[in-house]
């Protein structure tokens, strides 16, 4: 239900048990209020004017009804509500909204015998209505409620061994009597409009017929959705028994299947994209590294000639485009590997496919982000040029296990042709075969104003988004793993530096007429 049909809903529930109210069906009032206020109770922020006009005046009659039916402790929770949201300024509640809801409570404390906070409503709608005939008559009911308590307890401390003691016995056996036949009275009234609420309902509509009617549709359409679920749980439970699966009996069993089933063909879905993306990075990558070769043809034809051509200056774009090349380049797919002799024994054929004499190798398997900007400053031709670069740098890395020459990087067309063989033509999980674990590594901040005194030192952000299930051996391998992981981030470390070299070298425009 959207949110101004449920404001016009409780609307309606409001005036109908106005109308209730009126005519002394007090139990009627009280269920269609309660009705109102839930549909508006959690209304979004951006309504919040339209929720708090409705919710003062629900919260403010239904603590009357509460105080007639003599549920004083549910009145005092209603008007502590209506405070709640009078008492912030933003809502800006009209002070006789604010001033009713102290009223409320305080004739509900008193009632419950709280007569000191009963007084601070009072006092607090004196403060914003001044001389209310109404307030300062239960004001003196409350004064007179708070001298009697103070001369009982004062009678109870200064005659405890005489024979007022007595007196006070036989007043509390008076007043248990009174709220005895309180109690009776208030039990049979309650009876009564019952009773007499249940005459009504029986001669005429049903108090929410209305709602039951609007329900129909909805409950025939949930009841063909269960039985379209539980036709499909029959025809997979078909397919899975010819296929040597065991089938499930129970609906709930069916929905559990169903909703892993939904969870896998979703990360599915994600791994296929993440090769169409792959796909076309190389096909960038392809385009980079022809126009890298037509540049560098470009150099040399310029520094075969007898005398330079006068220096021109170059585009910021052409600089940031050799600088994006050569980077990706550079750190796809850096790798280092670890050859240790319990390898063989700690990959389980149940996991991988393992090789003969098998080495862990860690390595980048892309540059998922790499967005900045890069330029070169001549502002002199005899002086060294300004070499400027920075970049948000995201990779993703890998360690698996292979054999010692085999090539651990595979391409787009490599993935999808695994994909296509595949029975179920799954996409593979990993770029590396044999994945033990993977994730992804940031440099927030690589520029030229940041680099680090040793050229070595830059803080990276890495997280484990993938790793193998858990078996035995496994906790050695995935150790073996993590710290291999780090001599890899260590060698990205050490790329960039001489990333950092070549590009002041390859741009060192004051000596190199192909600038």
């Amino acid at each position: 239900m959207g949110n101004a049909e449920r404001v016009q809903r409780a609307g309606e529930f409001k005036n109908i048990g106005n109308e209730k109210f009126k005519s002394g069906n007090l139990m009627e009032a009280r269920d269609y209020y309660r009705e109102a206020i839930v549909y508006v109770e959690d209304l979004v922020d951006a309504r919040r004017k339209e929720r708090n006009e409705l919710l003062m005046p629900l919260y403010s009659n239904l603590a009357q009804v509460y105080l007639r039916l003599e549920e004083h402790t549910s009145a005092e929770d209603v008007c502590t509500k209506a405070l709640t949201i009078a008492d912030l300024p933003k809502n800006a509640v009209p002070s006789a909204l604010k001033a009713k809801a102290h009223f409320r409570r305080a004739v509900a404390r008193r009632n419950l015998g709280e007569s000191e906070e009963a007084r601070e409503d009072l006092q607090a709608v004196l403060r914003l209505q001044p001389d209310h005939a109404e307030v300062l008559k239960e004001l003196a009911v409350v004064k007179s409620q708070l001298a009697e308590k103070h001369k009982q307890q004062k009678a109870a401390w200064g005659g405890f061994l005489q024979k007022e003691c007595g007196h006070s016995d036989r007043q509390e056996r008076q007043r248990q009597a009174l709220e005895r036949r309180k109690e009776r009275l208030r039990k049979a009234e309650e009876r009564q409009q019952m009773e007499g609420a249940f005459e009504k309902l029986s001669k005429g509509k049903m108090l929410y017929a209305a709602r039951e009617k609007e329900m129909e549709p909805v409950r025939k359409k949930e009841e063909e959705k269960k039985q379209t679920l539980e036709l499909e749980q029959q025809l997979l439970n078909i397919i899975d028994e010819s296929n040597g699966k065991p089938k499930t009996e129970k609906f709930e069993e069916f929905m559990k299947q169903k909703e892993a089933r939904a969870m896998e063909q979703s990360s599915e879905l994600d791994q296929k994209k993440k090769v169409l993306d792959k796909v076309k990075k190389e096909e960038q990558w392809a385009e980079d590294d022809q126009w890298r070769q037509e540049r560098l043809n470009h150099r040399q034809q310029i520094q075969s000639r007898p005398s330079p051509a006068a220096r021109q200056m170059w585009e910021a774009k052409q600089v940031d485009r050799w600088c994006q090349q050569r980077l990706r380049e550079m750190l796809v797919p850096a790798t280092v590997q670890l050859e240790d002799d319990s390898l063989q024994k700690l990959a389980t054929k149940e996991l991988f496919e393992v090789p003969e004499a098998p080495v862990l190798r860690a390595l980048i398997t892309d540059v998922l982000k790499l967005e900045g900007d890069a330029s070169v400053i001549q502002l002199n031709a005899n002086k060294k040029p300004l070499h400027y670069f920075d970049y948000f740098l995201k990779m993703d890395w890998e360690v698996h296990i292979c054999s010692l020459h085999e090539s651990s990087y595979r391409p787009a067309e490599e993935l999808i042709t695994e994909a296509a063989h595949d029975h179920e033509q799954k996409a593979p999980k990993s770029v590396a075969k044999n994945m033990v674990v993977g994730g992804t590594v940031k440099i927030r901040e690589f520029s030229s104003e940041e680099i680090p005194g040793d050229g070595l030192s830059w803080p990276l952000e890495v997280k484990e988004k993938r790793r193998v299930r858990t078996g035995e051996g496994l906790p050695k391998l995935i150790a073996m793993s993590e710290t291999l992981r780090e001599k890899l981030f260590q060698e990205v470390k050490e790329i960039l530096g001489r990333w950092i070299k070549e590009y002041q070298d390859y741009w060192g425009c004051g000596q190199d007429p192909g600038c």
